[in-house]
């Protein structure tokens, strides 16, 4: 009877902190959605909403650009290590 009550108390356990670990999963998703959509409006001039002014829109390419030329030269970095390694 112990083992079942003490098996019966462990999964009930088990259950709940699954359960809060996946809400609190969500409310962490949620507001880094929300921080990011935030940070967009700030940093890119928008006329209405969801929609770039001519500034916003080139700031954004910009950007963009930038991030692919890093992500590209981290890239390189990475595979020059590599070669070094062998």
């Amino acid at each position: 009877m112990d083992l079942f009550l003490s098996l019966c108390v462990v999964i009930v356990v088990c259950y709940v902190a699954y359960r809060v670990n996946r809400s609190s999963k969500a409310r962490d998703s949620d507001a880094i959605e929300k921080e990011v959509e935030d940070d967009f409006k700030e940093e890119f001039e928008q006329k209405k909403i969801g929609e770039l002014s001519v500034k916003g829109m080139s700031d954004l390419v910009a950007w963009m650009e930038d991030d692919l030329r890093n992500r590209k030269l981290e890239q390189s970095e990475e595979v020059e290590s590599f070669n070094e390694l062998k």
